[in-house]
């Protein structure tokens, strides 16, 4: 696995071994406040729910200073053949896990740690993955091959082709097995994006509450405020849409503007009870 981190002074990314990480991590030692009280943080999802965004949060300097945690972003796409054969690197937060719950269990844990997964509706997901397919991903991975085939479609066959297409990579039976009646046991906690999209600072206090990371109240604004939308979107406001940022619109309940009702149709011909499996209203156009 690579490793990465950025260090509170120079928020330079390093990328290299377990024995690079040891030594970046005894080089910031100094800058830290606060030791988080687990080994490794876990953070799940699927993709197109906000994953670079916390990727970002947990990048920046503030954060490691009340956690000591370097990050260990995790590179690959595949859900459906995901495996891990050897833990991640002690003290590191292991960022944007695309993985179903079951290949989560199968990861070698220390014995404290703590994980979340962040859940959004699939509706929406399926249309923030049509615009980044179609226009802003960078061409890595299945991308030049799902845009071209985008490129000869218009905007309600895309659809189509995107809600099969995340049926064939496994989606929403990753969503689905992370609300297993198991995972709420175990201490998991969902999270949503939607509650991230309507407030920013409030989810960011809820998730470091979880995560029993003490970072003071104006410090986590001054993170929100420099990780923020318009920060990273070039000055735009939440819900100013850019068809061809990677960042295009950062809001909630966007597929009504897109989906038909042969998308809709067509999305619980493919998913069932998904919708209901994972607490969104089933609702009508």
């Amino acid at each position: 696995m690579s490793v990465a981190s950025k260090t509170p002074k120079a928020r330079r990314v390093y990328y290299g071994s377990q024995k690079r990480l040891r030594v970046v991590g005894r080089d910031l030692k100094l800058g830290v406040r606060q030791q988080s009280p687990y080994e490794n943080i876990y953070y799940c999802c699927t993709q197109r729910t906000g994953s670079q965004w916390f990727r970002a949060v947990f990048n920046d300097g503030a954060f490691y200073r009340y956690t000591g945690l370097l990050i260990q972003p995790y590179r690959h796409i595949g859900l459906r053949y995901a495996s891990f054969d050897e833990p991640f690197p002690p003290r590191t937060l292991a960022t944007h896990l695309y993985i179903s719950y079951p290949t989560y269990l199968s990861i070698p844990k220390p014995s404290s740690y703590k994980t979340f997964f962040v859940m959004r509706d699939p509706r929406d997901a399926i249309v923030s993955w049509y615009f980044a397919a179609r226009y802003s991903h960078a061409l890595v991975a299945v991308i030049p091959a799902m845009r071209r085939d985008l490129e000869q479609l218009d905007e309600a066959q895309g659809l189509l082709y995107i809600i099969d297409k995340l049926g064939e990579f496994g989606s929403y039976e990753a969503q689905r097995s992370w609300m297993n009646p198991r995972v709420e046991d175990s201490g998991i906690r969902v999270f949503r994006y939607e509650d991230l999209a309507a407030d920013n600072r409030s989810f960011l206090t809820d998730l470091f509450d979880y995560l029993d990371i003490g970072m003071p109240p104006r410090e986590v604004s001054a993170l929100c405020e420099r990780r923020g939308f318009s920060k990273r979107a070039g000055g735009r406001s939440q819900g100013q849409e850019d068809i061809f940022s990677h960042r295009r619109k950062g809001v909630s309940g966007d597929w009504k503007l897109h989906f038909s009702q042969v998308t809709l149709d067509h999305f619980r011909k493919v998913t069932g009870d998904l919708l209901e499996v994972l607490g969104y209203p089933n609702e009508p156009l």
